[in-house]
């Protein structure tokens, strides 16, 4: 079963450097970190881009980001070629609006997937706001797109438990 989890906990991510610590920690923390990519940016100055996107549209405030996490157990047998082409179908759904960057990594007891948001759109400047509409409507995606995969289940875990 693949484990959904946010870590959007009320109160993260409103800082100036949330882009910036979100984004080096996904791509350069001392996790083994083969496979990345992104929608919206380049990889060489991920955090400038999404501050600039928020800047043209005045959405300096609020919540800078959304970080999601999707864990899979070792006897679902992903490997991490694999865990990289489920990245790449979850960064393409949120990747028609928003500014996104993955990775996958892999040295943590669970193979794992951080996908990263910018919670301003590059295309009107609305916010992702994570209402229960835009949450589910993502779990739906990615229930149907892990089948493909040969995964049959995804369980959301809050952001206040300590499951990857």
């Amino acid at each position: 079963m693949a484990i959904l989890k946010t870590a959007n906990a009320k109160g993260k991510y409103y800082d100036e450097d949330a882009r910036y610590d979100v984004v080096n920690y996904i791509l350069y923390s001392d996790q083994a970190i083969r496979y990345c990519g992104c929608y919206g940016v380049n990889l060489i100055d991920i955090a400038e881009s999404m501050d600039l996107v928020a800047a043209q549209y005045g959405k300096n405030s609020g919540v800078k980001l959304r970080h999601f996490i999707i864990s899979f157990s070792p006897f679902e047998k992903v490997s991490p070629e694999k865990a990289n082409e489920i990245g790449k179908v979850a960064a393409s759904y949120f990747g028609r609006e928003y500014q996104v960057v993955y990775s996958v990594h892999e040295s943590a007891d669970n193979l794992h997937i951080h996908i990263v948001i910018n919670s301003v759109s590059y295309i009107d400047g609305h916010r992702y706001g994570g209402t229960k509409k835009e949450f589910y409507g993502f779990i739906n995606y990615m229930e149907r797109a892990l089948q493909q995969f040969g995964i049959h289940s995804l369980r959301y875990v809050s952001d206040r438990s300590k499951t990857i």
